[in-house]
C-alpha cells in the first residue's frame, strides 16, 4: 500500500474508535475493487464477504503497519480495524491461529446513527 498523494482530494469519513458502522453490501464493495480485488492497494479477502451488511464497531484507525511482504513500515490513510474482525485462515492456505485483523477501507463502511 502506498501513501496517498496529498494532491488528490479524497472524501474522509473520520471514523473514531467506538463508532458503529455497517459493512456495505457485496455489490457496493465489488464496484470499488479492481481486477485483483483491491482498492488503493488494500485487498478485500474472500473471507471478508461474509461480513457484508453486518454492523460492527471501529476498534482503531490504521496509520502505519509492518508489511511482511517486504519488511517495510507503510503509512496509510482510510484503513480501519473493526473490533473482533480477525482472520482465522483462508481457503487457499487453510486454518491459521495468528488472528490478524482484516483491513477495512473507509469506502467499504457506512457510519450508523448514534440512535441505533
Amino acid at each position: 500500500m502506498n501513501t496517498l498523494s496529498a494532491s488528490v482530494p479524497e472524501k474522509r469519513m473520520g471514523f473514531q474508535p467506538g463508532d458503529r458502522v455497517c459493512i456495505k453490501s457485496r455489490e457496493e464493495i465489488q464496484r470499488t475493487l479492481d481486477n485483483w480485488n483491491e482498492l488503493k492497494g488494500c485487498g478485500f479477502m474472500d473471507e471478508m464477504w461474509q461480513y457484508c451488511g453486518t454492523e460492527q464497531k471501529v476498534l482503531k484507525c490504521v496509520e502505519r503497519f509492518l508489511d511482511e511482504s517486504d519488511y517495510r513500515v507503510k503509512q496509510v490513510r482510510g484503513i480501519y480495524l473493526l473490533d473482533g474482525m480477525v482472520c482465522h485462515g483462508t481457503v487457499d492456505f487453510g486454518p491459521c491461529d495468528r488472528s490478524c485483523f482484516f483491513f477495512w477501507r473507509e469506502e467499504w463502511l457506512d457510519k450508523l446513527n448514534e440512535s441505533r
